[in-house]
């Protein structure tokens, strides 16, 4: 038997052996490890610098002290600045359409003629019975005068000049009444020429050649559109700092877009039950009659007040556990890291937001890259601006 050679159980042993002595040279070294005295602290990690290569690439931008270019952009309706459904006031059948839908008219111009001639004759009876209550005036006075001078001379009773004092009175009545009749008359034989109560454009025309109408009957709508109200509403924020003369922005996307100025002339001061917002209305002038009443409207309204207010890029924020929230750069060079800062914010205008809390001025805060970010995390600016 060789002297070198082992049999299957002593090698098994040896290995176990072995083994041991491995695990245990490993513990030794852990435990020399961590009572070194070069090592830190307890309680202390020492975290190296990131390499470049693997810190997250950021934009960022400045937070400034700049006026805030705040218009407020509500959706608005045209409306005729004259709008009327005109009406018949004497009853009548239609004798002729004097104009048609689409016709300009001025002030007192014609639009309806209806059939005069019982009026004309109402008028000629109502004239006559005024000439004859007239009359029956004269003769009363003539009787009263020459009564006076009987009560002079003793020659008429008191009973008797009283009762020509009253039958002046009664025939001065009656030619009142007459007055009234043939005043009404004229009226009415006025009302069978149907006219514009305002210079406009007549809209539509809702009865024919021959057809009867009576006080009330809507014949035609009138509309002047030579200026438009355009009517919105606002909320109580934007309705408090809204003053009255600010000029306008107006744009209409069924015309091309092109853009108006309008005059913004009040501002409710009475919410809507219905939805709590502050009626507006502004007017514009157009000669040329390029609206039309019921047009829509796009209205940019300017805030007057353009003092600095703290602002800073609107891309740069972000809505974290129902919280605005920014990520603010500190430190330099291979420190430079991210961390997240909490804000209150205002209004916003384009690209730019308000910064009421949370923020100081010449804080530089990242607006592109930030969505991968993490509070603390190692990043390299990329640029500003």
């Amino acid at each position: 038997m060789n002297p070198l050679s082992l049999n299957d159980g002593t090698a098994k042993a040896l290995a176990r052996a072995g083994l041991f002595v491995l695990a245990l040279g490993l513990v030794a070294a852990t435990w020399i490890a961590c009572n070194d005295s070069n090592a830190s602290p307890r309680g202390e990690t020492a975290v190296a610098a990131a390499p470049p290569e693997t810190r997250l690439r950021v934009r960022v931008d400045s937070v400034r002290l700049d006026a805030l270019p705040i218009e407020d952009r509500i959706t608005a309706t045209v409306r005729a600045y004259h709008r009327a459904t005109i009406t018949a006031e004497t009853q009548g059948r239609v004798l002729e359409r004097v104009v048609e839908p689409g016709t300009d008219v001025e002030v007192d111009g014609g639009i309806l003629r209806l059939e005069g001639s019982r009026m004309e004759l109402e008028l000629r009876r109502a004239e006559a019975s005024l000439s004859a209550a007239r009359t029956v005036l004269a003769h009363a006075k003539r009787e009263f005068a020459r009564g006076e001078r009987l009560l002079a001379q003793k020659a008429l009773s008191t009973q008797q000049y009283d009762d020509l004092q009253h039958g002046v009175d009664r025939a001065r009545d009656e030619v009142a009444l007459a007055v009234v009749a043939r005043d009404t008359a004229k009226r009415n034989l006025a009302d069978t020429r149907i006219d514009a109560p305002f210079a406009g454009t007549v809209d539509s025309i809702a009865v024919d050649v021959g057809d009867y109408v009576t006080p009330g009957t809507p014949v035609a709508v009138l509309v002047d559109l030579s200026r438009v109200r355009i009517l919105g509403s606002v909320t109580a924020g934007e309705a408090a700092r809204l003053v009255p003369g600010t000029i306008a922005r107006v744009t209409f996307r069924d015309l091309g877009g092109d853009v108006f100025e309008a005059r913004l002339e009040s501002v409710a001061r009475v919410a809507s039950a219905k939805d709590g917002t502050y009626a507006i209305e502004l007017r514009m002038d157009d000669p040329e009659r390029k609206l039309r009443d019921g047009l829509v409207a796009k209205v940019e309204l300017p805030d007057p007040d353009q003092s600095p207010r703290l602002i800073a890029k609107r891309a740069a924020l972000l809505r974290r556990n129902g919280h605005p929230e920014v990520f603010v750069i500190e430190g330099g060079g291979d420190a430079t890291v991210a961390r997240t800062r909490r804000v209150r914010t205002g209004r916003s205008a384009g690209e730019w937001i308000e910064i009421l809390e949370g923020l100081s001025e010449g804080d530089r805060v990242v607006w592109d890259g930030h969505f991968a970010l993490g509070d603390g995390v190692a990043v390299v600016i990329d640029g500003e601006g």
